[in-house]
């Protein structure tokens, strides 16, 4: 049996049928040892090898410190219309990273233990968003801003790349490869697996996601003590990965395979333990 087969079971309360996240706005900082030049030419060019249609904001009173992008191949939908998915880049006034805001990531950014050391070296920072894209499908969604940041990433050359969704600072060329699968539409940047301690019992741990949240999914969270982390963390990025690829279809109390033949662990919306206070699914295996 594959380990999403669910069960479901008769409904239970409304409410819990209608907890969902809502969308939240993507943001990705490229980090720069040395300050960091616009060069037009070089981004519209990275630009256009991946999207077909592009318009770039030619106001008069363009400002030097940003830049704002149109993407006609991509349409959000409204209900007095359709835009293009929109994106931009913006270079604070002032030259002052906020390593603060960064300390969970650095402890978080399992595949790059150089992440807070190469980070630390830089002094600058550019600010990349979507904009008003919260009504897209969500693949496209992702998909597109993929395109946009790996464009970015590839035109400026930065020395590390904070996904801020989902708390992971990657190596630019790590980053590159891991979100070119399937056309950009992946998660493999915007969700991370997070691991704690919970120092009032001891060898008790508790995993999460985090990212999906960000795109109007729910995330997953799992508190054990005597199972190995890796192997929780593997259940946690396969669940990760198909409810992005299958959408929110697990309902409240249905059950899913445990690590443990014909084991069945149960699942629960309910509100995160961890921060960002989220939706998530609440594995909880009878323990």
């Amino acid at each position: 049996m594959g380990i999403f087969n669910f069960k479901r079971k008769k409904k239970e309360k409304k409410e819990f049928e209608q907890l969902e996240n809502p969308a939240e706005l993507l943001t990705v900082k490229l980090f720069f040892e040395n300050e960091p030049e616009f060069n037009d030419e070089k981004i519209e060019q990275e630009l256009s090898k991946r999207f077909k249609q592009i318009e770039i904001d030619e106001s008069i009173d363009k400002p030097n410190n940003s830049r704002h992008y149109f993407f006609k191949d991509y349409e959000v939908k409204f209900p007095e219309g359709s835009i293009p998915a929109q994106a931009t880049i913006f270079v604070p006034d002032q030259n002052n990273i906020e390593f603060s805001e960064l300390q969970n990531s650095f402890g978080q950014s399992w595949n790059w233990k150089e992440a807070e050391e190469t980070v630390r070296k830089c002094s600058y920072e550019i600010l990349l968003t979507d904009v008003m894209s919260r009504n897209m499908e969500y693949k496209e969604r992702v998909e597109y801003f993929q395109k946009f940041v790996a464009s970015i990433v590839t035109a400026m050359n930065p020395s590390a790349v904070w996904i801020r969704n989902s708390e992971m600072i990657l190596e630019p060329t790590d980053y590159l490869e891991k979100i070119n699968q399937n056309n950009y539409q992946n998660i493999n940047a915007f969700m991370n697996v997070r691991l704690f301690n919970i120092q009032e019992r001891k060898g008790e741990m508790i995993m999460d996601t985090l990212g999906l949240n960000s795109l109007g999914l729910p995330d997953f969270e799992f508190r054990f003590a005597n199972y190995n982390e890796q192997q929780i963390a593997g259940l946690l990025f396969n669940y990760g990965h198909y409810i992005f690829e299958y959408g929110n279809i697990i309902e409240h109390g249905n059950t899913i395979e445990g690590i443990e033949e014909n084991s069945r662990w149960k699942c629960y919306f309910n509100h995160s333990q961890l921060e960002p206070k989220r939706i998530i699914i609440e594995i909880n295996n009878g323990g």
